[in-house]
């Protein structure tokens, strides 16, 4: 079998070595080169700094197939990745007449005389580049051959990074797109042996697991097995993981959520008090979840418990706020508030502190409301207080999840 391209990963500015940002670019950049079928072999953060970048860009592009970089596009002084490149491949930089008239019409709306010299500099490609237009933001990306493979300059902003990047490699690799399953509530161990029982010693096919909070994500990727093969074994797969797999796709538990519900025509709403408002945050980040959930309320305090959603205020003091009694009203408040058929709560406590012996850091109660009764469960959760909210969110929704599933 041969050998996976390599590749390296650079994200430039000052801001990520000083801990003032934290790098996201690398990761994501990384897993996406990896269901590529490239080999990341280094991935580094550079500061602000033209030479220290150029030296690093000449070694990179010398010893790699691929060198990804992000950041330092942008028009501002700081912005020294264009300077850096033409450096290490010794390749001037020339203005792109296509950039230049576009850049012309955002100058126009600034005031400021210097302000032109500065954003015209992003239409200065390297010598024999190919271009990426931006989708949003003003930067272009730059193609850039090396005796070895490629240059890749990408902007820093997440947004404008990310469709460029696909761009990238959906022109490189048009070839099979790898299987995406993703699952909750199974270790990410379970996870790969269930995964490696399955493809056994089947060849051609490349495997890697990828987990984050309560989401494993099992990534098939076609090394010459060829699409049939690579769909099989992801079915297959799919089956040995049950019920924790909730898409064969790629999609989110969000995602797979607010699909169930578009296809059960049907509203959604929550009522968080320990998750914060994580649970309405991940189903509005996804684009057009307005047509399917209606809103959520955020009764952190007792107080807002009683008024906005309904609760009783002696159930409270008799049961407390952490309580199987008060996850059920709150799902049934925010139902009766919304007029969703399906709405989901929350209340427990994340911690550090604020456990009992009988209640302990870790501990939460859901509450889910649907056409056929209300419902509750408790659950706990390991890890810091981060943590558990971001497993609590994805155990809520999971909870919606199998509830939309299920056949009326």
């Amino acid at each position: 079998m041969a050998t996976d391209p390599s590749a390296a990963i650079v994200t430039v500015g000052t801001e990520l070595v000083t801990g003032q940002r934290l790098d996201t670019n690398g990761a994501e950049i990384a897993s996406a080169l990896l269901t590529s079928r490239f080999a990341v072999v280094e991935m580094l953060s550079v500061a602000d700094d033209a030479a220290r970048l150029a030296d690093h860009l000449a070694r990179l592009c010398a010893e790699c197939t691929l060198v990804i970089v992000t950041g330092g596009l942008g028009p501002t002084h700081d912005d020294i990745t264009r300077d850096a490149a033409s450096r290490a491949l010794g390749r001037v930089l020339v203005r792109d007449a296509a950039i230049e008239a576009t850049l012309t019409r955002i100058v126009a709306l600034h005031h400021e005389p210097d302000a032109a010299t500065q954003i015209m500099t992003q239409a200065d490609v390297l010598e024999g580049a190919t271009v990426i237009m931006p989708t949003t933001g003003t930067a272009p990306g730059q193609i850039v051959p090396t005796p070895g493979g490629s240059l890749v300059l990408l902007p820093g902003p997440p947004a404008e990074m990310r469709p460029m990047l696909s761009t990238f490699l959906s022109q490189r690799h048009p070839g099979t797109p790898p299987v995406r399953l993703r699952s909750t509530g199974i270790p990410e161990s379970d996870a790969q042996i269930a995964a490696q029982r399955v493809i056994g010693d089947a060849r051609g096919v490349g495997l890697t697991v990828l987990a984050a909070p309560a989401d494993v994500e099992v990534v098939l990727f076609d090394e010459g097995a060829g699409p049939r093969e690579l769909a099989r074994l992801g079915a297959s797969i799919c089956t040995e993981l049950g019920d924790a797999c909730y898409s064969t796709d790629g999609s989110s538990l969000p995602e797979t959520v607010l699909a169930l519900a578009r296809t059960r025509g049907v509203m959604l709403a929550c009522a968080e008090s320990c998750t914060g408002g994580k649970i309405a945050s991940a189903l509005t980040d996804v684009a057009g979840s307005s047509d399917v959930f209606e809103g959520g309320v955020v009764a952190y305090s007792n107080r807002l418990k009683t008024t906005a959603l309904g609760v009783a205020a002696p159930l409270i003091d008799q049961y407390g706020a952490v309580s199987e009694q008060a996850a059920r009203a709150m799902a049934a408040g925010v139902a009766n508030l919304t007029g969703a058929q399906y709405a989901v709560a929350t209340t427990g406590i994340a911690g550090p502190t604020g456990g009992a012996a009988d209640k302990p850091v870790g501990l939460v109660w859901f509450g889910l409301s649907t056409p056929t009764g209300i419902t509750a469960r408790s659950q706990g959760f390991s890890g810091d207080r981060q943590g558990v909210r971001t497993r609590a969110t994805m155990f809520a929704l999971d909870l919606l999840r199998h509830a939309l599933s299920e056949r009326e």
